[in-house]
């Protein structure tokens, strides 16, 4: 604990970090051959910031300093839930993507009006959230939260981030979906570029570790804090009139029992696309799983009630806008 203190009052400019042997360093390493393989020309640089990110304009990219601290990656789960990147399978996707981005502003290819036909306008203002649709065969799968969705300069960065994916057999897997076209396109300028220089290698960067002062703590407070914003709960007491605890049946059992025709109803109830309805369902789940809840009624009434409590909190959590992805 007093180790702990000591490492959340330091600020970001003072903590230990190793990116010699981290994974960063393997993946980057990975990621460099991948471009190589392809007959691409492109040494992108990077360095150390707070996130992932490559800004306008350089053809380099950001990683995040808590990967590079086996205590602090532990403390980033504790506050924030979750580390991006922590695996080697998602490090990579990570690296890619935003190679993607750095790729496209060293070549210059938000310039070419075929990719603006195709992908959309890079001038587009970015949103604050956007509404995901995973069921959509116009964007390639990548990274979570159907990121290709967002705007179409992320459309970009996740399409060359599939192309580039060894073993991806994107050809196959995409084959009969719209995000063909965009796969191709991306295949055709990559092969356009093979040998060639970047029309712009701006090797300048933002944000380096060096130069930001806040603490570890109040880093990790303002992360904590944005989470929480958008965690309100859609249950609420209500829960308690469908559940309880000690009795024989287990509610997460029953749930899974049931989820299919329940999701069929509520969905039908509410109007809403069934994987929104899904969604509520997981952080029920998750509740049951958590508080370890039982069924308080009889099976029967059971699954009626949970047809009314999901409905409401459903439309709850449409209200909240908890369907939305905060960018």
């Amino acid at each position: 604990m007093i180790k702990n203190t000591a490492i959340l009052n330091s600020p970001l400019c003072k903590l230990d970090l190793q990116f010699k042997g981290s994974l960063v360093a393997e993946c980057i390493q990975i990621v460099q051959r991948e471009l190589k393989d392809k007959g691409i020309n492109f040494n992108f640089h990077y360095w150390i910031s707070d996130d992932w990110f490559c800004p306008d304009g350089i053809s380099g990219i950001a990683i995040p300093f808590y990967l590079l601290n086996p205590q602090i990656t532990k403390l980033e789960k504790e506050y924030v839930g979750f580390v991006e990147g922590i695996t080697k399978d998602e490090c990579l996707k990570l690296i890619r993507h935003e190679v993607g981005h750095a790729i496209d502003n060293a070549y210059e290819l938000r310039n070419c009006f075929q990719r603006k036909e195709i992908f959309g306008d890079s001038n587009t203002k970015y949103p604050k959230e956007y509404i995901r649709k995973p069921f959509s065969k116009n964007f390639v799968k990548h990274l979570s939260e159907n990121y290709a969705q967002a705007h179409p300069d992320e459309d970009w960065a996740e399409t060359f981030a599939v192309w580039l994916t060894p073993d991806s057999n994107w050809k196959r897997k995409y084959s009969t979906w719209k995000a063909i076209n965009k796969l191709n396109y991306v295949d055709q300028k990559m092969n356009s570029l093979k040998g060639k220089r970047p029309l712009s290698l701006c090797r300048d960067t933002v944000d380096e570790i060096q130069t930001l002062g806040i603490t570890l703590r109040t880093y990790l407070n303002r992360k904590s804090k944005l989470k929480r914003k958008y965690q309100t709960p859609i249950f609420n007491n209500n829960i308690k009139r469908v559940f309880t605890t000690g009795s024989k049946t287990n509610a997460l059992n029953f749930i899974k029992a049931n989820e299919k025709d329940l999701c069929l109803k509520v969905a039908k109830a509410t109007n809403q696309y069934h994987y929104i309805v899904r969604d509520v369902l997981k952080e029920l789940k998750s509740e049951c799983k958590k508080n370890k809840l039982t069924l308080r009624k009889p099976a029967r009434e059971t699954r009626t009630s949970l047809v009314n409590l999901l409905s409401k909190s459903t439309l709850l959590y449409i209200k909240q806008g908890k369907n939305k992805v905060v960018m």
